[in-house]
């Protein structure tokens, strides 16, 4: 049975949290208010539903995710946990017997020790902010789901690169650390398959997650702001084939192509 959420004001946009949550609710919605100021200098009118930052008692009443702390987006909300998701242990778990110990040595130093994610999976609220880019057009088609998980990324990656550099090495690390330990053996690996994954292991869909992330780093720093129309053109035109999408991104930036042709051979950079 979920708590009666109380309601906070002084953001462009309605905020919720459970009881004892409202500094965490806070700082999120801060947050989340500073990406949709950018978003909004990139390209034009652009707002979000209302924020919900809730502990586990709501979770289940408020969240379409049922894993603890996963932040995600609906048409009608935005959902981030208000305290540390135990998700993120299990995808360092996951890649555990393949971390070095120069991979050890790198997590330690950005995310402390014991290592906590907490830092990282803040940042994800600008991601899922991303996704209002493409108009919440849905569906199972294979290309457009990649192309809408590259887009909120990118998103992602632009905000931190012009808004909040200090924080790349808290997005960045763990996703190179977790997509060069490649050792593990995913279920679904092709990028074609990034939509199965969803409904698979948590750890393989973040793998995914982490790939695109590589490139949308090297993709924002190559082309900035038109990647971004790019991507939002190709998700509100006719769906695109896989050759389709991966040609018009070779327009921005061939390498960037040539990687998401060879997916997932390509280095961690």
């Amino acid at each position: 049975m979920g708590n009666q959420l109380e309601s906070l004001e002084g953001w462009g946009f309605p905020v919720h949290v459970s009881p004892g949550g409202a500094a965490r609710g806070r700082v999120i919605a801060d947050q989340a208010e500073r990406m949709v100021t950018w978003l909004r200098s990139v390209t034009g009118e652009f707002k979000i539903p209302p924020l919900y930052v809730v502990g586990r008692d709501d979770w289940d009443s408020v969240a379409a995710f049922p894993v603890y702390g996963m932040p995600h987006e609906t048409p009608d909300r935005v959902v981030v946990g208000q305290e540390p998701a135990e998700f993120w242990d299990v995808v360092l778990d996951s890649v555990e017997p393949y971390l070095t110990a120069a991979d050890r040595d790198e997590l330690r130093r950005v995310y402390g020790d014991p290592v906590s994610l907490g830092r990282f999976a803040d940042l994800l609220v600008s991601h899922e902010i991303g996704h209002y880019l493409h108009g919440q057009s849905e569906g199972t088609d294979p290309t457009s789901f990649w192309l809408r998980e590259m887009l909120a990324n990118l998103a992602l990656q632009g905000y931190v690169t012009e808004v909040e550099p200090a924080l790349e090495d808290p997005l960045l690390t763990v996703v190179r650390v977790v997509w060069r330990s490649t050792g593990s053996s995913w279920q679904y690996s092709a990028l074609t398959d990034m939509h199965h994954a969803v409904s698979g292991s948590g750890p393989n869909y973040v793998w995914f997650e982490f790939g695109l992330q590589t490139l949308t780093k090297r993709l924002w720093q190559s082309s900035g702001v038109l990647a971004v129309h790019t991507l939002i053109d190709l998700l509100h035109g006719p769906v695109p084939t896989q050759d389709e999408a991966i040609d018009a991104i070779g327009k921005l930036d061939p390498e960037v192509a040539a990687d998401l042709r060879r997916w997932p051979a390509f280095p961690a950079s």
